[in-house]
């Protein structure tokens, strides 16, 4: 199972000729070792890891991954592999040094999304303790909004810190689970996701143990009329799996919040071993959390219970 294709889609001290203390007064969102200083009128967001105006809609993510995803990043980190992403690229990749860093490089370019143009910044960073994008996205024509030299001054200012630890990471997550049922807190990833397991390995390949992806939207919740639909299409949609089938879907009010619960099978992409999912996702006014559960069907007897008591211990900060 692959898990860590979830996160792959979505991406020291101080750069080169940046003084001492402009990194001492770097933000490190979501408990990242990655961070900035970040431009007038971004503040630190509560549904990502990284920044944001919403009013003007511009925001900065970022995105921390293990240091081997680098390569399979850079791979694609150029004018051709981004447009696959819908990302067009003004120019290739130019060097963006990072004091500390193995190797960085910056990207510039453009996004249409939902009708609307964005300019794009992409910051790849390869370090020794980790791989980090920062990504900044502008819509065209807000008025008052950053220009082209606020967000180079901003990123003359990423920093790098000693890695925060597992403990710190899952604090500074955007929801909390009250209760871990057992399960082993593996990762968080971008400081939006969270993954558990139960077993002595951290990544279940090939299905070998139960893997559970506690993740937080990066965008408002569904309108109520809509959340069914949302959860199926986002149940269908999981990486790593094939063939997957929906069995139950129930909606309920509870604890302040709408709790829309799928379960069903499906085929671990890799390995072909039959699998039972199951998500459960619990909706507020404008914001959402999931939890999903990918296990071998044999398994399912064993993990299901203790699943959703995890799950259902989910709150929103």
């Amino acid at each position: 199972m692959r898990i860590f294709a979830l996160s792959l889609s979505l991406l020291v001290f101080m750069l080169a000729g940046v003084q001492y203390g402009l990194a001492q007064d770097a933000v490190f969102p979501g408990g990242s070792s990655v961070g900035l200083v970040p431009p007038a009128g971004l503040v630190t967001s509560s549904n990502f890891s990284g920044f944001e105006d919403a009013a003007k809609g511009t925001s900065i993510v970022v995105t921390e991954m293990p240091v081997d995803a680098y390569a399979t990043i850079a791979s694609k980190f150029n004018p051709e592999g981004l447009r696959e992403t819908g990302i067009e690229a003004a120019a290739p990749a130019e060097n963006w040094p990072v004091e500390g860093a193995v190797v960085s490089k910056l990207i510039r370019g453009s996004q249409v999304a939902a009708g609307v143009k964005y300019r794009k910044w992409i910051v790849l960073i390869g370090a020794k303790s980790t791989t980090a994008m920062i990504t900044v996205q502008i819509p065209d024509g807000v008025a008052g909004g950053l220009s082209d030299a606020d967000v180079d001054t901003a990123l003359r200012t990423i920093a790098i810190r000693n890695p925060p630890s597992l403990d710190e990471q899952i604090a500074a997550l955007p929801f909390k689970v009250a209760d871990q049922a057992g399960f082993r807190p593996v990762r968080v990833i971008a400081g939006a996701t969270y993954l558990l397991t139960e077993g002595a390995n951290d990544i279940a390949a090939n299905s070998a143990q139960p893997m559970i992806v506690i993740a937080s939207n990066l965008n408002a919740a569904p309108q109520p009329s809509t959340r069914m639909d949302f959860a199926k299409q986002a149940f269908a949609s999981l990486t790593g799996i094939k063939d997957v089938r929906s069995d139950n879907e129930t909606s309920l009010e509870a604890d302040g919040a709408e709790w829309i619960e799928i379960d069903g099978g499906a085929r671990d992409a890799a390995s072909g071993d039959q699998l039972y999912v199951a998500q459960i996702a619990r909706f507020e006014t404008d914001r959402y959390v999931r939890a999903i559960l990918i296990v071998r069907d044999t398994e399912k007897d064993k993990y299901s219970e203790r699943f959703r008591k995890l799950a259902k211990s989910m709150t929103i900060n």
